[in-house]
């Protein structure tokens, strides 16, 4: 079984790809020439260097696979223009590409952003939740998965997409770092609201386990699926786990919610006119409200069985940053 990984130097990317060489699977991975490939070398899998908006690099990428997963993505990226053109002509470039009668399934690593904000409190999101993204990045990936779900139910290849929220676990680059290094070392932690609020988390392990089982499901007609640690987390708790994890006392201090509710119509000002949009802004104009994740679908089709909940999840998480990014929790 030759499997094809678009991101694979990404984080996610190299867990899912360590986790099919240890099952003895044939792996390539499309790479670009900028791209960091120590990891993927040492992993001793096949390098194809070509971009998704290259089409004629695609072709030969995907000669003689037999699954693709689909993970690269632009999440970082300031110019909301960027989103559509990785996000949706990337995959487009891709789907179009896929000629081969070799190619049996295709897996697109999606996000919980496609949903947006859940219409009322305490709603968890499933595969039936209404989609209204209003991010650039979540409008992108909803396009993208139209795009895919187009192609499937015009006789296209088997696919299956997969919505997940944040992931967190050792080489997490981004969203975990700051709060990590703050709560080592002491500092004020500034929660918008009373911290209550529900939120899912997917530890990496626990992703990878979702992605590797729709590989083998053929039944759905809808193949979207949830993926997320097993519980729903208050964003207290969540902030107490690596505050167990790191060994330290946190210290909160609680904002009024309202300050988010001005933030979040400033924040669409900067993306309907100006084009511009932050992560770091978004991250911080949401931590009041419900992003919780029913999984129950991907538990019944997929027989998922998340493993790792937040405290290993966390542990294994900050062990790895102490390593890697030398925090002294004594400052």
């Amino acid at each position: 079984m030759k499997t094809l990984v678009t991101g694979a130097t990404g984080f996610i990317g190299t867990h899912l790809v360590k986790a099919l060489v240890e099952k003895g699977r044939d792996v390539r991975c499309l790479v670009r020439k900028t791209s960091n490939t120590t990891y993927l070398k040492k992993l001793g899998v096949e390098l194809v260097y070509g971009d998704l908006l290259d089409r004629d690099s695609l072709i030969d990428a995907l000669k003689d696979i037999n699954i693709i997963h689909h993970l690269a993505s632009e999440v970082y990226s300031k110019k909301a223009s960027d989103f559509y053109r990785i996000n949706v002509v990337g995959t487009k470039n891709l789907l179009e590409a896929c000629t081969n009668k070799s190619i049996k399934k295709f897996i697109y690593l999606s996000s919980i952003a496609v949903n947006g904000v859940p219409n009322g409190k305490r709603i968890l999101i499933n595969e039936k939740s209404p989609c209204y993204p209003f991010t650039p990045y979540g409008k992108s990936k909803l396009v993208a998965e139209n795009l895919i779900l187009s192609h499937f139910h015009n006789g296209g290849i088997s696919v299956a997409i997969i919505r997940a929220p944040v992931v967190y676990g050792p080489g997490q680059p981004y969203i975990l770092t700051k709060i990590f290094r703050n709560i080592s070392k002491g500092k004020t932690i500034y929660v918008i609201g009373n911290g209550n609020n529900l939120r899912s988390l997917c530890y990496i392990d626990n992703l990878i386990q979702g992605m590797l089982l729709a590989e083998c499901n053929t039944n759905s007609s809808n193949p979207v699926y949830v993926i997320s640690d097993k519980k729903v987390y208050t964003f207290n708790e969540i902030l107490e786990a690596i505050a167990k994890a790191a060994k330290v006392n946190i210290q909160k201090f609680y904002l009024p919610s309202f300050i988010a509710d001005f933030g979040k119509y400033i924040f669409n000002i900067l993306i309907k006119v100006f084009k511009v949009y932050s992560l770091d802004l978004y991250s911080i104009l949401t931590m009041n409200i419900d992003l919780g994740c029913d999984i129950s679908k991907s538990e019944k089709e997929l027989g998922y069985k998340p493993l790792i909940n937040l405290e290993e999840g966390m542990k294994r998480t900050f062990n790895w940053y102490q390593v890697n990014w030398r925090l002294n929790i004594e400052q």
